[in-house]
């Protein structure tokens, strides 16, 4: 059921994936084919908000922030999962795997890269930061709309 705290849930999210996505953007090496990641990111952001910050508002600012928390962190699992499965099928189309096991370690091997790749001040200042104040606007909507 659509609610206040959903929707600010949801566009707030959605602008936080955004600016992350941004801030991976400038970490990548030039020439790199990133021309749907960040709204691709934004829209993992908004799904996010919608079903997690914004489902569990209105249980106060503590219970708030650490379901902003976890939807940055989700939107950020998410988002490595897809382009990891995203990479690995597009190797797949070339024949570069023996099998499917062989793949299926190459995506775990490709989301671990790319976790890792991720780890800066940045990228997750913004998801972190992003996060807590989502929260905390889900919180206040939901106080507000109910």
């Amino acid at each position: 059921m659509p609610t206040g705290s959903k929707l600010v849930g949801a566009v707030a999210f959605f602008a936080i994936g955004w600016l992350a996505a941004l801030q991976v953007l400038d970490t990548l090496p030039e020439g790199t084919p990133a021309r749907f990641f960040p709204l691709t990111i934004a829209l993992i952001g908004l799904w996010q908000g919608w079903m997690v910050a914004g489902r569990h508002a209105g249980n106060g600012m503590t219970s708030a922030i650490g379901s902003g928390l976890r939807t940055s962190v989700q939107m950020a699992f998410f988002g490595l999962a897809l382009f990891a499965l995203r990479t690995m099928f597009m190797r797949s189309a070339n024949l570069r795997y023996d099998g499917a096991g062989e793949a299926t370690v190459e995506a775990m091997d490709l989301f671990i890269e790319y976790l890792l790749q991720s780890l800066t001040v940045p990228i997750w200042g913004v998801l972190l930061v992003g996060g807590v104040l989502g929260g905390i606007l889900c919180e206040i909507a939901a106080r507000h709309w109910r």
